[in-house]
């Protein structure tokens, strides 16, 4: 049984592009030009497409000829494959040979998570016999989705992932720390380990909430890399400082990933570890990696050979432009088990256009994640608040391992009452985080025209609660805002509550 998976491993290895690729800053915009090289040589369609008969230099524009020739031929596999869109696309009247252009691309249909959810059989387009793995998420949205993965997906995805490694300085003689807490039905672990052997990487992963067991894995393993979701790394980072002397350990990246990574926590980071601290977005339903930052801390690479982004106005579903935030769509170009075209994330971010200081040169990169569409509310009236906004202000106080936003409403003013988990003079620390929230314009604003109760904010010790992964920090406990609150309301209310 051992020789037998040892030949599979072989087999599988020798399929990867990114084993050709040396590790270095550039080793993913390489590793996509190699995919889009070899489908120059091997497709008539696409050379004609870009109109050369030797392809060079890829140029920026040639990327996104490659992605548009793409996009045409996953058009054809799903009206073939996927009930779902071959209905779609029927009823919308859209042929692939249709799509020419990025803009174009306004005219399919977007594809809403809970049209997935419902049906997932019905996105479905490779025989039950070929699909390698099914995996169920309720995502960051709460909602139960089911996706399949071919072996050539599993594969893609790990070649990606290497790639994406490379890029980060990963080496043969490099170890990763994989840290996601165990959460059933949801555990990148297991994808990134088996990656990682398959593509000759060292690796461990390291699920423990434990900080003295993680370190001594870190130190057993000699680990050189971290990759994990975003707030445990800094859980255990903040705990584990006063007690290890973790700069000594060599650490030369730590990979944040799952949830957003504000800026004031990737200073601490930086602070704790001395190494660079980037971001990388993914989700489920394309296949975990996507994307992810580089040192120049603008942005995240997309692997463009394998997706399209789109950043869209939610409200009228107009394509925006470069830096202009909006809704995210994500097209799949290579997925066989459950393509997605324009698929709606509920992600807040921008394109970005290249060149990236880097050295970059090709592709578009997503700007920083700024939250989600569903965490947002409003307080006052009408200033907008995310967890973002906060995590900049709370998150830059030393000491500080995680936090919660209870809203609740007294009459005409809401109330904000911040629970804080904090490790330190929690006096000092709850005047620190005061004189920051109130700092904000949002809360000036709203505590100005008394629309707010002054700031609650309770200090808690450490581990007073579970460690919950992907946690949302606001919990509105208030009834829908503007059902009591219509703008004459707000300008009415009692002269005697006036400041």
């Amino acid at each position: 049984m051992q020789l037998l998976d040892n030949v599979k491993m072989a087999v599988a290895r020798r399929k990867l592009s990114s084993r050709k690729i040396e590790g270095s800053d550039d080793a993913l915009e390489i590793w996509i030009h190699n995919k889009i090289r070899a489908e120059f040589k091997g497709s008539k369609e696409f050379r004609e497409a870009i109109g050369r008969d030797e392809l060079g230099e890829i140029k920026n524009q040639d990327v996104t000829e490659y992605q548009l020739h793409k996009l045409r031929k996953m058009l054809e596999y799903v009206s073939e494959n996927s009930y779902h869109y071959r209905k779609v696309l029927n009823d919308a009247g859209i042929r692939p040979s249709d799509i020419r252009t990025i803009k174009d691309m306004g005219k399919i249909p977007v594809t809403d998570p809970s049209e997935l959810a419902a049906e997932p059989f019905q996105f479905l387009c490779a025989s039950q016999s070929k699909v390698m793995r099914a995996f169920t998420t309720s995502g960051t949205s709460g909602t139960r989705k089911r996706l399949f993965y071919t072996r050539n997906d599993v594969l893609n995805i790990i070649d990606s992932i290497a790639a994406a490694l490379k890029a980060q300085g990963m080496t043969d003689g490099d170890t990763l720390q994989i840290m996601f807490p165990a959460v059933a039905a949801w555990d990148p672990s297991l994808m990134l380990d088996g990656a990682c052997k398959i593509a000759g990487f060292s690796s461990v992963v390291a699920s423990t909430a434990d900080v003295d067991e993680q370190v001594k894995l870190m130190k057993e393993n000699h680990t050189t890399m971290m990759i994990g979701l975003t707030s445990f790394i800094y859980r255990i980072s903040v705990l584990a400082k006063d007690k290890h002397d973790l700069r000594s350990m060599g650490i030369k990246a730590i990979i944040c990933s799952a949830e957003p990574l504000p800026e004031a926590m990737r200073r601490e980071l930086i602070s704790i570890w001395g190494c660079k601290v980037v971001a990388q977005y993914g989700m489920t339903e394309m296949g975990l990696a996507s994307s992810i930052e580089c040192g120049a801390y603008d942005g995240l690479h997309v692997n463009n050979a394998d997706f399209i982004v789109e950043v869209v106005d939610p409200a009228t579903g107009k394509q925006l432009g470069e830096r202009e935030e909006g809704e995210m769509l994500w097209t799949s170009l290579s997925m066989e088990g459950t393509p997605l075209i324009r698929y709606r994330t509920r992600d807040l971010s921008c394109i970005i256009e290249p060149p990236c200081k880097c050295g970059f040169g090709t592709g578009i990169k997503i700007g920083k994640i700024m939250g989600r569409m569903d965490a947002q509310t409003k307080i006052g009236y009408g200033q907008k608040i995310y967890p973002l906004l906060f995590d900049e202000v709370v998150l830059a106080v030393p000491g500080v391992l995680s936090y919660d936003l209870v809203l609740d409403r007294d009459d005409y003013r809401d109330i904000l009452t911040f629970r804080v988990e904090f490790k330190g003079d929690k006096e000092e620390g709850r005047k620190k985080i005061i004189a920051g929230l109130e700092g904000l314009d949002e809360i000036k604003d709203a505590r100005q025209n008394d629309l707010i109760a002054p700031l609650m904010v309770e200090m808690l010790d450490v581990g007073c609660a579970p460690f919950e992964p992907k946690h949302q920090p606001i919990i509105d406990r208030r009834e829908q805002y503007d059902a009591d609150r219509s703008p004459g309301e707000r300008a009415e209310r009692p002269a005697a509550a006036s400041n």
